[in-house]
């Protein structure tokens, strides 16, 4: 970066800010969407097999977790 100081023209020593390509929000984003995804699976998956209790158990930590998560 170029800057004026006293009608002469310096290089700045503070670089321009690089491009970010991605955004970490959106990365916490879909590891959220991915880990809900796999709690629902593993809750139909368990339900499927007749273990009611533990479907009913999964889907409880999945969904303290992803709340506690999204706070």
């Amino acid at each position: 970066m170029l800057e004026a100081h006293n009608g002469a023209v310096l290089a700045s020593q503070v670089s321009a800010p690089r491009p970010r390509r991605s955004h970490p929000h959106m990365w916490w984003g879909v590891l959220m969407l991915a880990l809900v995804i796999a709690g629902i699976a593993a809750v139909a998956i368990t339900a499927a097999m007749g273990l009611t209790t533990e479907a009913l158990i999964i889907a409880i930590f999945t969904g303290a977790f992803a709340s506690r998560c999204a706070c």
